[in-house]
């Protein structure tokens, strides 16, 4: 299998096929990452078309000496990031499963606890708005780490900062959700324990 890279080199070269392989290689990762940050379906599938415009617009640009994956979750960060920005707030929405992991899919002590699996099921969505509200450099960060599984390093070679900062970023960020959430049970008058984030 041909690495990014080289089909990059041949994309450049006027190759269709290597960017329709480049395509099928992202685009569900890059659709994740946009519909985590953003929350809507059908947004997320419009960023993601966007992003790859942008990929094929800006190819020339990728250096080459460098690997592609950080370069095009980059672009995919800062096209959602943008769009978010054009919104001018962020919208409180529902979200579907794919979010983050599901409630089925946490071990089976709760089978045949319908009280159990509710109240999972109650805080996943609490989890998933409050990551909404938070501000877009968190929001990317818990995005890039949690949900998408990336490492630090990974996350920093992505966003082009380096790999403590994202340490830092990544502490302040859960901090922050654990502010959101204590207040947001708070406010509802659900009395829960959580562990430090």
């Amino acid at each position: 299998m041909l690495s990014d890279e080289i089909l990059a080199e041949r994309i450049l070269h006027g190759d269709t096929a290597a960017f329709e392989e480049l395509v099928n290689r992202y685009k569900n990762s890059i659709f994740h990452i946009v519909y985590r940050m953003v929350g809507q379906y059908q947004e997320a599938e419009d960023i993601t078309q966007e992003v790859f415009i942008l990929v094929y617009d800006k190819l020339y640009q990728f250096d080459r000496t460098k690997r592609f994956r950080p370069w095009i979750h980059r672009i995919a960060v800062n096209t959602a990031i943008s769009n978010l920005r054009k919104k001018k707030k962020v919208v409180q929405l529902s979200f579907d499963e794919s979010f983050g992991q599901t409630y089925q899919d946490y071990p089976s002590v709760m089978e045949g606890d319908p009280e159990a699996i509710f109240e999972r099921k109650e805080i996943m969505e609490d989890i998933r708005a409050s990551i909404m509200e938070l501000p877009e450099s968190y929001r990317t960060v818990l995005v890039l780490r949690y949900q998408m599984d990336m490492k630090n390093a990974e996350i920093a070679e992505t966003l082009g900062v380096s790999k403590e900062n994202i340490e830092v970023r990544i502490h302040r960020a859960r901090k922050a959700l654990r502010r959101v959430l204590l207040k947001r049970w708070e406010e509802r008058g659900v009395q829960r324990e959580l562990s430090t984030l």
